[in-house]
């Protein structure tokens, strides 16, 4: 019995010595308050407001164009074909075959993907000149097709050519090292598949083209359209060494914005942390002012609701939640943590006292007989309170 009391007593003095330590502790390391800076936690007006949002979606979208031209532009080094955006590719004229129809040697033309089957007799087409392709070609298995049978000219907009993809037959002849050739369709033939021919020539030489190009090799018809012009001007950009530079000025940019505007984000979580680590209070006028309780998630609102007095609870509760009043899981949560802090606490009570017997010569078994009596009758009310509690809170 006497090993009983002096394990309640070890027990009472290592309490009271744990809680001493960690409070000296928590003040030491507690006692400085973080700075925060007001001017970031001012709201914006509608007018920042609105530029910002304006500002944020401009860059993205530039950023999101930009990246995609250039990864268009890596994709056909890549593939060893011609940079394609959305169906346009660039072209350089590499020879004066085609000086009588204005394409000098040097110049940059715009050619667009084409429904093949709407290409006529004297439009300009490019083509890979690939003799494994052109070998296929039986003038006996064809027959010519007349102009009036073809409708208007229709272009291909593709979602994978946005990226620089193009058909496998045409990645084929350009790794092959076929030439790339801008000529006249001289005439249009379709084989017993349905595949198109076409029969090519360069307006300056004195005559046609030797081969006949398949469908399958045509990267698309010469426009020269104000909008085929200003895609050409954007793919040469992206498509250039400095290309770059105009992809990471918008990201810099744009970063430089989300790192402001995030500044405040940072304000708020520092004194939200103030309050959990209880350098201030939440009823501190700077928390007070920007709404910090709020923002809280419902664990951290607990946290903090667990160090209010109950001189001050129904002002934690305002500042906590917007309607001014704690969920029943909160109340729950802290009926219950006070009920077991009273038991605790009167469970001390009678170590204390129990103590305070063997101090004064009290028989052991007397006081064994006190705690098992007070420590039963602590139980049975302990018991009745949390019944009560969830009756009430049913």
């Amino acid at each position: 019995m006497n090993k009983a009391i002096n394990v309640i007593v070890k027990e009472d003095d290592s309490i009271e010595k744990q809680l001493n330590k960690t409070a000296k502790q928590l003040h030491r390391k507690y006692s400085k308050k973080r700075q925060i800076n007001e001017k970031l936690l001012k709201p914006k007006t509608p007018a920042k407001r609105a530029w910002s949002i304006v500002f944020d979606c401009l860059c993205t979208v530039f950023v999101i164009l930009a990246g995609v031209m250039c990864f268009s532009s890596i994709n056909s080094r890549i593939q060893k074909v011609c940079p394609t955006f959305f169906g346009y590719s660039n072209l350089k004229v590499a020879s004066g075959s085609m000086t009588n129809s204005g394409l000098n040697i040097g110049d940059t033309v715009v050619v667009q993907a084409v429904d093949t089957s709407t290409v006529k007799e004297g439009d300009i087409i490019s083509f890979y000149a690939y003799s494994a392709d052109y070998n296929k070609f039986d003038i006996n298995t064809v027959s010519k097709v007349d102009n009036q049978t073809i409708g208007e000219t229709k272009y291909i907009h593709s979602f994978v050519s946005m990226f620089g993809y193009q058909p496998k037959e045409i990645v084929s002849a350009a790794q092959a090292g076929a030439s790339l050739v801008i000529h006249h369709v001289r005439a249009v033939y379709e084989d017993e598949n349905g595949t198109r021919w076409f029969k090519t020539y360069g307006s300056s030489n004195s005559t046609d083209d030797t081969w006949f190009i398949s469908s399958n090799m045509v990267v698309g018809i010469y426009n020269n359209s104000s909008a085929a012009t200003m895609m050409s001007k954007t793919i040469a950009v992206f498509s250039s060494r400095f290309g770059v530079v105009f992809l990471i000025v918008p990201i810099a940019l744009l970063v430089a914005v989300l790192i402001l505007e995030n500044l405040k984000n940072v304000q708020l979580a520092k004194l939200e942390l103030d309050c959990v680590e209880e350098k201030r209070k939440i009823t501190d006028p700077i928390c007070v002012k920007f709404n910090v309780a709020h923002n809280m998630d419902t664990k951290t609102k607990y946290k903090i609701l667990a160090q209010a007095s109950p001189g001050n609870y129904n002002e934690y509760v305002s500042l906590l939640w917007k309607d001014g009043s704690a969920p029943s899981s909160i109340r729950k949560y802290l009926t219950k943590k006070n009920i077991l802090l009273a038991y605790n606490c009167k469970m001390l009570e009678l170590n204390r006292e129990c103590e305070k017997m063997f101090a004064d010569g009290e028989k052991p078994t007397k006081i064994a007989k006190y705690y098992l009596e007070q420590k039963a009758n602590l139980q049975q009310e302990q018991k009745a309170k949390e019944q009560a509690l969830k009756n009430i809170l049913k």
